[in-house]
């Protein structure tokens, strides 16, 4: 059976980068709700809409391949 990869959501890192300290902030610059927010940081979206990753990329001022990265799957 082939190992499926996965998509990581480097979510705190970015926010870590631009000084967002809390899901709030994020809320507030991205016009997300608060459970959006909150699941695409804990990784409980197995999908994400592309309107989402596009408000979360102009807030974090960055690429989607800054925010998204395809790892290899479990072995």
């Amino acid at each position: 059976m082939t190992d499926v990869p996965v998509i990581e959501i480097k979510l705190y890192e970015m926010m870590a980068k631009r000084n967002i300290r809390t899901i709030e902030q994020l809320k507030e610059k991205t016009g997300l709700s608060r459970k959006a927010v909150s699941a695409a940081l804990n990784n409980k979206n197995h999908r994400m809409h592309t309107d989402t990753i596009a408000k979360l990329c102009v807030a974090l001022d960055c690429k989607i391949s800054d925010l998204l990265v395809l790892k290899e799957g479990n072995k």
